[in-house]
């Protein structure tokens, strides 16, 4: 193919990560021995069927997942909206990640002391819950999403309410249709002034917050003469 896909890795400074002890300065970091992984077809028939494909046209689905924003909640704050309004073919889902804006631990989320959180989807409100998503549900949306096709016990292992709610919060709102993960099956967005709003009603936290806001979604590489013809999402 001329059009080959490119890999962009884009690495965050030192200090988004590392925390000095001590007033000591904080130093650089590397990565070594990233290695890219692919598999090769070594039948001669199953290759030309596949190189045909290429050829007359053939789309790859994948999650596309985008970083949208980051914002600052103050520790006194008790009703923050936030606003979704990028457009999307397929939005699966918002997670939102929170940590304390001076971070002290590289790998610990926190629960920033939500509720619920009310949404509403091009002036629809409560387009996906109808009563809203209390505390209660946050827990069973997350694995509900990151752990589809895990046996109970893996997934209970993986993330157990304690560590959810203790070093591993995340805030997710499922777009999908259905749990199976169809291409296809989030929600369009096309009214971007409007976009998608979350009302979020919390208590107070005992340190200012930072909110990192991830959109996933459906996407598809197109691609017909053997080259990269287009990226949906």
């Amino acid at each position: 193919m001329n059009n080959n896909p490119m890999y962009i890795l884009t690495l965050p400074q030192a200090d988004e990560i590392m925390t000095a002890q001590g007033g000591e300065a904080k130093g650089n970091y590397k990565l070594d021995n990233l290695e890219l992984e692919y598999e090769t077809i070594e039948n001669d028939a199953l290759a030309s069927e596949v190189s045909r494909m290429y050829s007359t046209g053939r789309s790859l689905s994948y999650k596309h997942v985008t970083l949208m924003r980051t914002s600052n909640w103050d520790k006194d704050l008790t009703i923050v909206n936030e606003n979704i309004n990028i457009p999307r073919k397929s939005m699966s889902a918002i997670v939102l990640l929170f940590t304390n804006r001076v971070r002290t631990d590289s790998e610990e989320y926190i629960y920033p002391n939500i509720d619920k959180v009310n949404l509403t989807i091009e002036g629809v409100p409560n387009a996906v819950f109808s009563q809203g998503l209390p505390k209660n549900r946050f827990f069973e949306e997350a694995k509900r999403f990151f752990c589809p096709m895990c046996e109970k016990s893996m997934a209970d292992e993986f993330m157990s309410i304690s560590k959810f709610f203790g070093n591993g919060f995340a805030l997710v709102i499922d777009l999908r249709s259905t749990q199976d993960d169809t291409t296809g099956g989030g929600k369009k967005i096309v009214n971007t002034q409007s976009g998608v709003l979350l009302e979020i009603k919390k208590r107070a936290t005992a340190a200012d917050v930072q909110c990192n806001i991830f959109v996933v979604s459906d996407a598809l590489l197109n691609f017909a003469n053997r080259d990269l013809l287009s990226i949906q999402y």
